[in-house]
């Protein structure tokens, strides 16, 4: 809205040349009206803009220009920002510490981790450069490097609850839940109001089977934030494990009523309306995840079973294959997809795609065999081979 509003005052100025004193009145005026309409964000970037204007050397009112358009989302003005203040003052470790967060939040993750090294380089005793880095790593899957990295934020700091919960995180993605638990115990010991330690202790819970408790960490989240819409439809996945998918479908609601564009919360809800029997609102559910997050594997997968209870099996492969091309070390895609072959008494395409999820996944072996979607090929000698594990 700012740079729109700066275009419109530049051309009022070039074709009123010969009343210039006359419209700078006016469009003065008509700025300091408009100050009184729009968000305090929007006047500090004005603020910060004309400082800019006056002073194109100052370091301090790019960098903190940087951080309102992060804020607001606009990662790469932000990252313009950051960088004129590092060309200004070349050992500015905060400006590398937040364009680092800005690359992040844009997906530039490799470019984040040289940011923060960058920051490090420049004071090596500050934990936070260390942690975020972590972070980094670890939405690269790179999660020994992410531990590391945390904890050596928390030598240097070892009250530093952020750090903790980065571990915890970092720990439960690679499956070290007990790990995980630790960390979030000791970040909520150190900041008992601290939401986020909650929301990640709770999810962990749910990883764990303890949905009795994982619900009552979400509760906790949510009298502390409650506006955050993710530990909603995290009590809503708790109340569906336990059977209460009513209860889920109403969690999950309410997630989408605080932000109607959760992918997340429409994917959660679906399973849960799945789980009644209602399979034409879960794919409702399912195809309003993909418009908003088309790169989201589970809703595919999740709308391909639904399309196999509402006997669709060509659409139910269509989704397993782009679930498949999503992440095609997804065991359960495979699994769906070798019953879909099966239902479409395609028995080479059905073994080859269980054996691909055996591999993966051994247990699947034993469900295949009681699973009534391969009634189709159960005579067939190569699917009665792969059940016997020759």
């Amino acid at each position: 809205m700012g740079s729109v509003l700066g275009l419109a005052a530049l051309i009022v100025a070039v074709v009123l040349v010969a009343a210039a004193v006359v419209a700078a009145f006016y469009l003065v005026r008509g700025w300091r009206r408009s100050r009184e309409t729009v968000p305090e964000d929007v006047r500090e970037i004005w603020d910060l803009t004309r400082a800019i204007e006056e002073d194109p050397s100052n370091s301090e009112a790019y960098y903190r220009r940087g951080l309102i358009y992060s804020e607001r989302g606009a990662y790469e003005q932000a990252i313009r920002d950051y960088s004129r203040a590092i060309e200004l003052k070349p050992d500015f470790a905060l400006a590398y510490i937040d364009r680092g967060v800005a690359y992040g939040e844009s997906g530039q993750l490799r470019k984040e981790i040289e940011d923060h090294s960058k920051a490090i380089e420049l004071d090596p005793e500050d934990p936070l450069p260390y942690t975020n880095r972590g972070v980094a790593h670890r939405n690269l899957g790179q999660y020994d490097q992410a531990i590391r990295d945390h904890s050596r934020a928390l030598e240097l700091d070892g009250e530093y609850a952020l750090a903790y919960v980065n571990r915890g995180v970092a720990h439960n993605e690679k499956g070290d839940f007990g790990s995980a638990l630790a960390d979030y115990d000791r970040a909520i010991e150190l900041a008992p109001e601290y939401a986020l330690a909650y929301l990640n202790r709770g999810k962990n819970y749910i990883d764990l089977g303890d949905y009795e408790k994982a619900i009552a960490d979400c509760d906790r989240a949510i009298e502390l934030e409650k506006d955050d819409p993710l530990p909603y439809t995290n009590r809503g996945v708790a109340h569906d494990s336990l059977g209460q998918p009513e209860v889920a479908i109403q969690d999950h609601t309410q997630a989408l009523e605080l932000d109607p564009c959760f992918a997340l919360a429409y994917t959660n809800r679906g399973v849960a309306y799945a789980n009644l029997g209602r399979y034409e609102e879960a794919v409702q559910d399912y195809d309003r995840a993909i418009e908003l997050d088309p790169e989201s594997s589970r809703a595919y997968l999740n709308r391909a079973v639904a399309y196999l209870a509402l006997e669709s099996p060509k659409k139910a492969k269509q989704d397993c294959q782009v679930a498949l091309k999503l992440d095609p070390g997804d065991a359960a895609a495979h699994y769906n997809l070798a019953c879909v072959y099966s239902l479409l008494k395609r028995a080479r395409e059905a073994v080859h795609s269980l054996e691909r999820a055996i591999v993966l996944e051994p247990s699947l072996r034993e469900d295949a065999s009681a699973d009534e979607d391969f009634d189709n090929i159960r005579e067939d000698e190569e699917f009665a081979r792969l059940l016997m594990g020759l």
